[in-house]
């Protein structure tokens, strides 16, 4: 049990409430109100390779709030246990993480969670998460740092920035926002962003190991077949390159997220109408890609 008092799905409804003004009268009806937008985004997630999500709705941010948010905390955490990462990574008192794609960053409390209990006398965490909706930015500068307290390490100050930068064209031109100088680089949901040109996205990354100090790659993807074969192409490639210290295959995992989804929610949102049925767990693909330095 990762966090028995804790209640993402509690905590984002609230800021939804608050950053829309709806009193506490009003709760239940604004849960009907977004049933239309949970639905759309659910059925475009169904198959989301190739096609152009509309992160700049603000409808369509507040459904994936309400909808994927809390369940995207945890498997970074697990994922990251699972690594056995070096007593080294965090040995000079500093982290550098970067989160390619973040959006809202949930991985960043996942990775808060996985640090309090790895090194849990860390002294900083620097995160930053190179996205490029800037609309996200009020959830990573207000929502997570509200919510951090209950996953980090009282020992460890986390720092989570925002970069409005599109990575892939970053390392094309090198640019200075920082994309290279870290130590762990975490793609949640990226490749799948990316699948379209995976020549592209393939070459993206050797450009990373080759311009930057960073030491793993991290991997978490939704359960997309298409996405799985690309993590496997990708492995091989930076392997045969001699840019990784292994070849690891892309591994499949089912977790059952430790919290309960708020009454109004489930009587008022997710009530198995149209398909609207609550979510008890999360499968997703991982893999962890050791750079050779």
């Amino acid at each position: 049990m990762l966090f028995p008092a804790h209640n993402p799905a509690q905590q984002v409804l609230n800021w939804h409430c608050r950053s829309n003004n709806i009193s506490e009268s009003n709760i239940s009806a604004a849960a009907v109100d977004m049933r239309e937008h949970v639905y759309r985004i659910r059925k475009m997630y169904g198959m989301p390779i190739g096609r152009t999500i509309p992160y700049d709705d603000a409808d369509f941010r507040a459904a994936y709030m309400l909808a994927y948010f809390p369940y995207y905390i945890e498997p970074i955490c697990h994922v990251l246990e699972s690594a056995e990462l070096p007593d080294s990574l965090f040995s000079t008192g500093t982290l550098k993480a970067a989160f390619f794609g973040g959006g809202p960053c949930p991985e960043a409390l996942g990775l808060a969670a996985y640090l309090r209990k790895r090194a849990p006398r860390l002294a900083r965490a620097e995160a930053t998460a190179f996205d490029r909706q800037p609309d996200w930015n009020p959830i990573q500068q207000e929502l997570v740092p509200m919510m951090l307290p209950s996953y980090k390490s009282e020992h460890t100050t986390f720092a989570l920035n925002s970069r409005s930068c599109d990575v892939v064209e970053c390392l094309a031109r090198q640019c200075t926002c920082g994309v290279a100088d870290m130590d762990i680089i975490i793609g949640q949901n990226f490749l799948t962003e990316v699948y379209a040109n995976r020549t592209r996205a393939i070459a993206t990354f050797e450009r990373l190991i080759q311009r930057s100090t960073c030491r793993y790659l991290v991997f978490v993807e939704n359960q997309y077949d298409q996405v799985k074969v690309l993590m496997n192409e990708l492995s091989a490639c930076l392997y045969d390159k001699g840019l990784t210290t292994s070849r690891p295959t892309a591994e499949t995992r089912t977790i059952r997220p430790n919290f309960r989804l708020p009454q109004v929610m489930q009587q008022h949102l997710f009530t198995w109408e149209d398909g609207l049925k609550p979510r008890y767990s999360v499968t997703f693909h991982h893999m962890v890609l050791e750079i050779a330095r």
